[in-house]
């Protein structure tokens, strides 16, 4: 089974391998403990007494190889007979490759973090030991607030009137964990906590409920008055499991996590503090005045008003009062009650949802059916990934396919022939009317060719950019931007820098549509692609030369001029607008990325990155004033920053597993068991995102005031990936998610080409397949692990290549 956290590859049955970890000896006790693991959660299996493959030479590969006459039934006896073994074995590894007995403790604990509830109830029914889970519901839960988020951070991109959403959690008992200053009190009082069966909390209905629990006799103030002095103490609470990943995910769907504390003013640095071991810098929080008298909950509804720019979607509380309480003024939002493991608890008498930390069930612990093919990742950013839990794939680099350029040749004509029957069946297809442009906008409507809603590019629109190229019997001019490199610089996105498949089969999409409209306007479209890698950022000249060369010789494939023109856009602004216009550009832009760093002083991407993203958005909107002008659309600096951060070249050089760290929780610089590498890595591509982003926005803002995009493209229909209005929303690749240069070429389980997250087609079970057509040192594609055998392509996959329709 090459890929046991992932889909299976049906002909390989007897060994195991444990994807994503080193295959030296050290890597073996993470080998063994996650085999362990996937045999026990998805196949119900036991393990006895498994051995590791070694490869010439004497080197373990990381397989494990378990005899089918060993596999058992896993009972609870077999279960924890297995776990035994596994410890045993793991110490006996890790000693063999120097590795002291805690860190492979860890190594387990690590593993065995989040199992299926079945599997850790066979394991350790007490729930005391390395063995964890996460409740169904809880993850329902959770994952329903980060949906309520994304959508309306959607409705919030089409209106930016509306306000951004937000998820507001309660500090003590619900973001942080008070347990140590729990038990000092408890000592201080003269209860011994190691003999209770839950903590108490200050909270004086959950407190009644322990002191009936606990039959026993403890002065209420006086616990509180141990509990919260000094206050200093409160710097040691530690943070809720899961509270870092989540804050980072509501981010990542377009929300802000907010605070509402019944905390008073005068421990904010505390607070602070204790929040930055989750990585939550710079946090917004509402404390209470330090002279307060009034109920907690009475004054917690009144700090709603601190939160009025914000739409809160979701609100987490420990207290019930407090609930209610803010649901007569946030009518709309969901609210969550967090019991938080070992302590005692009331019940939640209005009926919201109750969650015991902030963890979802992680992609390890989601595992799906064996038989599972391969699968695209469907994501449209890195974001949406969960990039530390994602494997190396260094397994698929094994099963990695050659291709003979007559093969590679081949699977090219296959996807030219589809694309001709597809545009000649499309036109047949189509109603004709006395109205030939809006015979020809119905065309260039097909689902195959179109993004988005037609609204953007109406019909009124079509026919007035149409008609006066009809009049003539000339072409119709079509123009898109695109086609800059491919951001290679992570190792996440692609796995080099040159055009793949993906490149060439949207190309072929471009003579579909040509083909397409030729069938009713023999004239055709005068299609222009412009090349963009040098305009907007700088990257080096070999890498911008090399990818060209490649592009046009895929232009040759697919017919070449007589089918679009490839063009650089610098180039083509000097021929339209003239030398002094472009040279005025060129002294423009510093000007304007001075402005804006100046627009920017004392704002800190590193120390506080939320709250100068958030910053950097309102300032800069004042500096550079109308987002929409001359056709130029001006993204606000925060959507920029997060689109372009994961393109920065800080990361160049890395390994794709440093690299998945990197990126796994980006704006987390502050937690004390981040290693000191990441960190600094993860501040060095914080900075240079915020340089990126600003030479970007200096960039269009030069274009908007020089009217760029208007001179450009006047007269010209624009097809553009990024649906907006006055353009046709173009998908080069039916309902590819990612963006040829944004990712790489792969043909999914049916054999259509599209483009994914080089990470996730690896960690998925796609491999690599090289061609001629672009050399060893880089994929042309990624197939299905299934659609290979002994390195070689199955020929009847290899016929089906095809184009996406949608």
């Amino acid at each position: 089974m090459p890929y046991p956290d992932h889909p299976v590859h049906e002909k390989a049955t007897r060994v195991v391998d444990a994807d994503g970890v080193q295959a030296g000896a050290d890597g073996l006790p993470t080998s063994l403990a996650r085999v362990f693991r996937i045999g026990l959660d998805r196949y119900g299996i036991g393990m006895d007494r498994p051995r590791f493959e070694v490869a010439p030479g004497g080197r373990a590969t990381g397989r494990i190889v378990m005899p089918d006459v060993t596999m058992e039934g896993s009972d609870e006896a077999a279960a924890r007979r297995g776990m035994a073994e596994l410890a045993d074995m793991a110490v006996l590894l890790g000693r063999t490759a120097g590795m002291p007995a805690h860190a492979v403790q860890r190594i387990l604990a690590t593993e065995l973090r989040f199992l299926s509830p079945r599997a850790a109830s066979l394991l350790d029914a007490s729930g005391e030991g390395p063995v964890h889970t996460v409740d169904g519901r809880q993850h329902t839960v959770l994952v329903e607030v980060l949906r309520r988020v994304a959508e309306r951070a959607r409705l919030r991109r089409d209106d930016p009137t509306i306000k951004p959403p937000a998820v507001m959690l309660d500090i003590d008992m619900c973001a942080l964990d008070p347990r140590a200053r729990v038990v000092h009190a408890l000592r201080a009082v003269g209860v011994d906590p190691d003999g209770l069966g839950a903590l108490p909390s200050y909270h004086r209905p959950a407190w009644d409920l322990w002191i009936q629990e606990a039959d026993a006799e403890v002065d209420h103030k006086a616990f509180c008055r141990a509990l919260f002095r000094p206050w200093e103490n409160l710097r040691w609470d530690t943070p809720v499991p899961g509270l870092a990943r989540f804050v980072w995910d509501v981010y990542d769907v377009g929300g802000r996590v907010v605070f509402n504390t019944g905390r008073r003013e005068r421990v904010r640095g505390y607070t602070e503090h204790a929040l930055a071991y989750a990585g939550i810098t710079g946090p917004r929080i509402a404390f209470l005045r330090d002279d307060r008298s009034r109920p907690v909950h009475e004054l917690k509804a009144e700090s709603l008003r601190a939160f009025a720019d914000l739409d809160i979607v979701a609100v987490f509380d420990d207290i019930c009062e407090n609930r209610q309480a803010m649901a007569k003024k946030l009518t709309d939002a969901l609210f969550v009650a967090v019991a938080l493991p070992g302590y005692a608890h009331e019940r939640p008498y209005d009926g919201a949802e109750v969650v015991q930390s902030f963890e979802t069930i992680p992609r390890c612990a989601r595992t799906a059916r064996a038989t599972r093919l391969p699968a695209l990742s469907h994501a449209n950013s890195l974001a949406e990934l969960p990039l530390a839990e994602m494997s190396e794939g260094e397994l698929s680099l094994e099963h990695a396919v050659r291709l003979s350029e007559r093969d590679s040749l081949e699977m090219v004509g296959t996807l030219l022939q589809g694309a001709e029957r597809a545009a000649i069946h499309t036109a047949e297809r189509a109603p004709r009317t006395d109205d030939l442009a809006a015979d020809i906008y119905h065309l260039l409507t097909r689902p195959q060719f179109r993004k988005g809603a037609r609204a953007t590019y109406p019909l009124a629109t079509a026919r007035r950019e149409i008609r006066s190229h009809l009049a003539d019997g000339a072409p119709i001019p079509i123009i898109t931007r695109g086609f800059p490199l491919k951001f290679h610089y992570n190792k996440l996105k692609t796995m080099g820098s040159l055009p793949d498949l993906s490149e060439l089969a949207a190309m072929i999409r471009l003579r579909e549509l040509q083909r397409t409209v030729q069938q009713v306007y023999p004239p055709g479209l005068a299609i222009t692609v412009l090349g963009d890698g040098n305009h907007f950022r700088p990257h080096p000249r070999s890498l911008l030369r090399a990818y060209r060369e490649k592009l046009l010789s895929y232009h040759a494939l697919v017919g070449g001029t007589e089918i679009l023109t490839i063009a650089d856009l610098n180039e083509v602004a000097e021929q339209r607008m003239g030398p002094l216009a472009m040279r005025q550009h060129a002294l423009l832009v510093p000007r304007r990325v001075a402005e804006i760093h100046d627009a920017l002083v004392g704002l800190d991407i590193v120390s506080t990155p939320v709250r100068a993203l958030e910053q950097a958005t309102l300032r800069t909107a004042g500096v550079i004033g109308d987002n929409r002008s001359g056709g130029t659309a001006m993204p606000n600096f925060e959507s920029l920053f997060r689109s372009l951060m994961y393109t920065v070249s800080a990361t160049q050089g890395h390994a794709a597993a440093l690299a998945r760290h990197i990126y796994a929780d980006l704006f987390n610089v502050t937690d004390p068991a981040l290693s000191v590498p990441i960190a600094a890595e993860r501040r060095a591509v914080l900075v240079k995102a915020w340089h990126d982003t600003i030479q970007y926005m200096a960039v269009l803002w030069v274009d908007r005031d020089l009217g760029f995009d208007a001179a450009m493209f006047s007269n010209q229909i624009r097809l553009t990936p990024n649906p907006r209005s006055g353009c046709l929303g173009f998908t080069y690749l039916g309902g590819a998610s990612v963006l040829p240069w944004h990712g790489m070429a792969a043909l999914d389980a049916l054999g259509r080409v599209s483009t994914d997250f080089a990470v996730s087609l690896l960690d998925q079970g796609f491999v690599p397949a090289y061609s001629p057509l672009l050399g060893p040192a880089q994929p042309w594609m990624m197939v299905p692990v299934t659609a290979t055998e002994g390195g070689r392509l199955d020929q009847g996959f290899r016929a089906a290549v095809r184009l996406r329709r949608r």
